[in-house]
């Protein structure tokens, strides 16, 4: 049974079990480690729209990888308007979000986590992810626990996130393709 978990048997072929990422004979990269977590953040946006049903304008995420307080938050545009996910008009889309999303936020960070302790690379503090509906262009800026913006409270600096998003949208069409601010997880230089 555990072969069929973690590996598989050759008959002859030896480089068959390169296929398999959880094999013995196999370690994954940190290429491979960090675009494993890319796949991830993409399901995350593809979770986001759906749950809305595909009616946000713009997605923002930040994932907490703090593993005694992981988070998943997240805020949407919606005709012009940002609102935070928990002050959505419609109740189903907020318990859409609440089961399929926020409550996942533990597995999703122990899982990178442990992906990227098993390649030795440093550990992320923070993850943001931005989505625009209408371009289908998104952007991914990871905080490695190394850096400077790895220490900011979470809950002031998503806040701060939200209110420098709340005052660049009007200045950036919905097809323009272009990255919108990161707020103080990125200060500008």
């Amino acid at each position: 049974m555990f072969d069929k978990l973690f590996g598989k048997k050759t008959h002859g072929d030896s480089n068959a079990n390169k296929n398999y990422i959880y094999s013995s004979s196999s370690k994954l990269t940190p290429q491979e480690a960090q675009a494993y977590w890319v796949k991830m953040a993409q399901k995350l946006i593809v979770g986001a729209i759906n749950s809305v049903d595909h009616t946000a304008e713009r997605v923002f995420i930040l994932v907490s990888f703090n593993e005694n307080d992981s988070t998943i938050d997240i805020f949407f545009q919606m005709d012009g308007q940002l609102r935070m996910w928990n002050d959505l008009d419609n109740q189903t889309h907020k318990n859409i979000i609440s089961n399929s999303l926020i409550s996942q936020a533990p597995n999703l960070v122990k899982h990178v986590n442990c992906l990227y302790d098993s390649v030795d690379i440093t550990r992320l503090a923070y993850s943001q992810i931005q989505y625009e509906f209408e371009s289908k262009a998104w952007y991914l800026h990871d905080i490695s626990e190394d850096s400077a913006e790895a220490y900011l409270d979470k809950n002031p600096a998503f806040l701060k996130w939200f209110d420098d998003v709340s005052n660049t949208i009007d200045s950036i069409p919905l097809d323009g393709k272009q990255k919108i601010t990161w707020g103080p997880f990125k200060p500008e230089y």
